[in-house]
């Protein structure tokens, strides 16, 4: 086993971004989705107003506050709270209060390689937003838990249904007790985990390691990997699937793997 960086992991650090305007990290560049962590100093601006032709935005809220205005209508939120921006939404966000924030940006699905991600869409652009689709907001206390598996609390935030069409996004935790978690599985989807708290064994393939909090643990779709809590203490992660499921279909396959100690060898 081993905690350093690999493939699967990527850490967000806020402290390595900008001090003193709004800054972003990459995390994923994927063909599901795009991933970015921002950071933006308290009374900072975001960027000019503008909108994704194609893409939903996804916002999680980690810390401080966002004040969103989206088609003319604002929008205040603080941490835990989900946001979808439909495709074709125009909006701009900025930052009051007297602490900065931190977010996560999912755009999915990403704009082609070579188009730009956004184009401006200043006071009285005309809108191109569906107009059977409006802004979601949603929180944890609006959700049902659920345990699919024992010791695997699950509490879906967005869905296809109540969300995006593109992606569906889980509030989980991983109980302690007993080591218990989610053995051997393959999802048809990419699946990405982002730590909240504590410590998260993962085995993924033939890699294993331990992500910890602002660890983002990249899942892609078809490969074995299972997780536990190996403690001390609580654990509690967010759980992205892109695409996405349906409430009710079929997303855990389980299997039997495990790597043996040898190799193909070229002659």
């Amino acid at each position: 086993m081993t905690d350093s960086p690999n493939r699967y992991v990527r850490h967000f650090d806020p402290a390595r971004l900008a001090r003193d305007s709004f800054d972003y990290q990459l995390l994923a560049d994927l063909e599901s989705c795009l991933v970015v962590g921002c950071r933006a100093p308290a009374g900072s601006q975001g960027y000019p107003r503008h909108r994704h032709l194609v893409s939903d935005q996804v916002y999680y809220v980690l810390s401080g506050h966002m004040q969103l205005e989206a088609e003319g209508v604002e929008h205040s939120f603080g941490p835990g709270a989900a946001v979808v921006i439909p495709a074709g939404t125009a909006h701009r966000n900025w930052y009051p209060g007297e602490e900065e924030e931190i977010h996560l940006d999912f755009l999915v699905p990403p704009p082609e390689r070579g188009h730009p991600l956004a184009e401006p869409a200043p006071e009285g652009t005309p809108s191109v937003a569906p107009t059977d689709r409006d802004l979601v907001v949603r929180t944890v206390s609006e959700t049902t838990s659920a345990q699919p598996v024992p010791g695997f609390t699950a509490r879906p935030l967005l869905t296809r249904e109540v969300g995006s069409p593109e992606l569906v996004l889980v509030d989980a935790s991983v109980d302690l007790e007993d080591g218990s978690g989610v053995p051997w599985h393959i999802h048809p989807v990419d699946q990405l985990y982002f730590l909240l708290e504590g410590r998260l064994h993962v085995d993924v393939a033939d890699t294993s390691f331990v992500a910890r909090p602002f660890d983002l643990v990249v899942l892609p779709a078809g490969v074995p990997h299972r997780n536990w809590n190996p403690g001390p203490g609580a654990e509690h992660h967010l759980a992205f699937l892109v695409p996405p499921v349906g409430v009710g279909e079929g997303l855990d396959k389980f299997v039997d793997f495990s790597v043996r100690d040898e190799s193909l060898r070229l002659p």
